[in-house]
Order: C-alpha cells, then structure tokens, then sequence
C-alpha cells in the first residue's frame, strides 16, 4: 500500500507538470532536472522540486516563461526570491497548483549557475536510485508518512540517511536518532558504497 499510494501521487505529479508542460518551458532556460521525492518514487506530500542549471540565471527571462501559465486556472499562486548572493548562490520559484479543493500541489523550482557550488539534489539522483531496495523504500515512505500526519517537518535527505546508513525502520527509532543530528547543517551526504562512510557536513552560513 505504501508503495501503491507513492506511485499514484508520481502520477499525478507527471500529470501536473505535463499540464503545465514545466520542463519544456524550464529547458529553454537551462539544463532541467526533476530531483527528490518524485525521482526515488518515494512521494507522500504533494511536492515536485525541479532544479535547473544556466551559465548565468536570469530572473527576467523567467518571469517571462511563467507568465505563459500565471493564466492557468489552477495555478493559484507564484513566489520567487533571489538567493543568488547568499549561501544558495541561486533564484527561487513557487508555484502553487491547485489540483482540487482538498489538494494543494507545491512546485519548488532553483535555477542555479553551472558554476554553483554546495549540495545540489540532482547529485545525489543517481546514487539514491541505486541505492534504494523495495524494503528501504517501505521503511522510508513508513517514515515519511508518520512524520505528515504529525505535521512534522524534518529535511528528507535525514530520512533516507537514517534508512539506508544506519538502518532506521520506523519512526520511533527515527526520532533517536534524530536527537544526535544537526539539521541547520548543510548535507553533502549520499549513499555509502561498500566499504564506504560519511564522514561529515558543512554547516551553512
């Protein structure tokens, strides 16, 4: 069932964004880039995060992309803040994407210069989809699911660590270990190879 029901949110995830045809208006911009939950079929809450990379990001030339859908008649809201001069070094988008009366959709959207440096979600793309078995996935939508309908809110990058590093099975013991970690901290973490250990973060200024 858990599996079932993250299924069923990708495809409504994949049906928004054609709706929108999002990524086919973020590549005329930049490289596009569907990263998260929605690339690890591990979906609970209705969010896509999109990450796109351009030589040299240009708020104006994307205000002028958006503006193609401001007119949607479910697109209820659109943020945008410009981090390109803090330690994100990039342009932030929201949109808000009314599915129906109950189901709000979040769309996270960066653009990011090609030269950006720090964690990037799509770098860590590849190694999640390796990584992940049908069991690890169990225990991290298991996980992820109890922390929703507590109403709590804990980067997920802690949640997959606590699964596939430490071994984590449910939320009890997710709450331990999180008492030992510090989540103001930037996380260069991803999916040991054997033999191999994380070995530290990089706290954000």
């Amino acid at each position: 069932m858990l599996l079932e029901r993250a299924g069923k949110r990708k495809e409504r995830a994949k049906q928004i964004l054609k709706e929108l045809s999002l990524l086919e208006r973020w590549s005329r911009i930049g490289e596009v880039y569907v990263v998260g939950a929605y690339a690890y079929d591990l979906m609970v809450d209705c969010d896509i995060d999109i990450e796109v990379f351009c030589d040299e990001p240009n708020a104006n030339q994307v205000f002028s992309m958006l503006a193609e859908i401001v007119d949607h008649p479910q697109v209820v809201d659109i943020k945008y803040h410009n981090y390109l001069n803090e330690s994100f070094n990039g342009l932030y988008f929201k949109i808000l994407y009314k599915y129906d009366n109950l189901e709000v959709w979040k769309i996270d959207m960066w653009l990011f210069p090609k030269s950006h440096k720090g964690p990037l979600s799509r770098d860590l793309v590849k190694e999640m989809q390796y990584s992940l078995t049908h069991e690890s996935r169990t225990h991290i939508l298991s996980i992820k699911e109890e922390l929703s309908k507590r109403e709590l809110t804990y980067p997920s990058i802690f949640v997959y660590r606590a699964v596939l590093e430490d071994g984590i099975i449910n939320s009890e013991q997710f709450y331990d270990w999180l008492a030992d970690q510090d989540i103001t901290r930037w996380t260069h973490w991803k999916p040991a190879r054997k033999g191999e250990k994380y070995s530290g973060d990089q706290k954000a200024n």
